[in-house]
């Protein structure tokens, strides 16, 4: 009986900690709720690390998304994928199957910078 009454109360703590409260027109929101219910588990981690001395915290959420940013280039039956490097910085080149003129391109430039969840985790860095 106090092994169902605990996992009833875990349970309802982390739907309570999953739960947001979200705009009617959101598609699925259970996705968007786990999702943020992660991001403020990494913060939440981070800072406890921090407070710990065992790292800075934006070192610990660096790590975290290293770990998930780097996603294997797919080719499909229209589009070859491949990654290579243009002038030193790496590149991924998308290329239409069975052109062999040549077309316009688009170059996407990304500034280094990233966000993870919300900034106001970050006002003491």
């Amino acid at each position: 009986m106090r092994l169902r009454l605990a996992g009833a109360v875990l349970l309802a703590a982390a739907a309570y900690y999953v739960y947001l409260p979200l705009p009617s027109g959101v598609s699925e929101p259970w996705k968007l709720m786990l999702l943020d219910a992660l991001f403020r588990s990494f913060m939440q981690a981070s800072d406890a690390a921090h407070t710990l001395g065992v790292c800075h915290r934006v070192h610990l959420l660096n790590r975290v998304v290293s770990w998930v940013e780097v996603i294997e280039a797919r080719s499909c039956s229209a589009v070859n994928v491949t990654d290579s490097t243009l002038g030193g910085v790496p590149t991924r080149v998308f290329q239409p199957k069975g052109e062999s003129r040549l077309r316009r391109g688009v170059i996407y430039f990304h500034g280094g910078g990233w966000a993870l969840a919300s900034g106001s985790g970050f006002d003491s860095v």
